[in-house]
C-alpha cells in the first residue's frame, strides 16, 4: 500500500490530469495498477479557471453524500456502469475502497489530479488516504467508459 501512495504522490508532482478537451489524452504514464494514466489536462471550474474549486467544508451540493464520517476508509461501488454514490464529500485524510460489481473493468480517475486507479471486473481496490489531493471539488470518471462520471469534494 505504501508503494501505491508513493507512486500516486510522485504522479501528483507531475501536475498532470485525465479527461478534458478533445484532442488531449494519454501520454503513456503508468499508474499504480499497471494501467496507462492520462496526462495533460487540468480541470476547469469556471470560464477562466484552471484548477479545482476550493471547498470550505462539506457543502458541495445538497445531493452529495457526506462520507467524511465513515472512518479511515470510505467505500464507493461501481455497479451497472455507474458510481454509487456519484457525488460525495470525503476528507483528504481518508482512504478509498472501490468495489467493482460489474463484469467489466473500470477506472476511478479524478480530473485535475493524478488519481487514476484501475479496478478489474469483480475486484476491489483498497487505497491509501488521498491526502495528496488539495481540498476542492473535482470531477471523476471512468476513462474506459467516459459516460460514467461523478463529483467529489475533498475537504481538509
Amino acid at each position: 500500500m505504501r508503494r501505491i501512495l508513493i507512486v500516486i504522490a510522485a504522479l501528483a508532482l507531475l501536475a498532470a490530469a485525465c479527461g478534458g478537451d478533445e484532442g488531449e489524452g494519454a501520454t503513456g504514464a503508468t499508474d499504480a495498477t499497471g494501467g496507462t494514466a492520462a496526462t495533460g489536462v487540468t480541470a476547469a471550474t469556471g470560464p477562466t479557471a484552471t484548477g479545482p474549486t476550493v471547498a470550505t467544508g462539506p457543502t458541495a451540493s445538497d445531493d452529495c453524500v457526506d462520507l467524511t464520517g465513515e472512518g479511515d476508509i470510505f467505500t464507493i461501488v461501481i455497479s451497472g456502469f455507474a458510481f454509487v454514490p456519484d457525488c460525495f464529500i470525503a476528507s483528504a485524510s481518508q482512504g478509498i475502497s472501490i468495489v467493482n460489481e460489474d463484469a467489466a473493468p473500470h477506472t476511478f480517475t479524478m480530473t485535475g489530479t493524478e488519481i487514476n486507479v484501475g479496478v478489474s471486473a469483480g475486484e476491489t481496490f483498497k487505497g491509501e488516504p488521498i491526502g495528496i489531493v488539495e481540498p476542492g471539488t473535482y470531477d471523476f470518471l471512468c476513462t474506459i467508459h467516459p459516460t460514467m462520471t461523478g463529483e467529489v469534494t475533498v475537504v481538509a
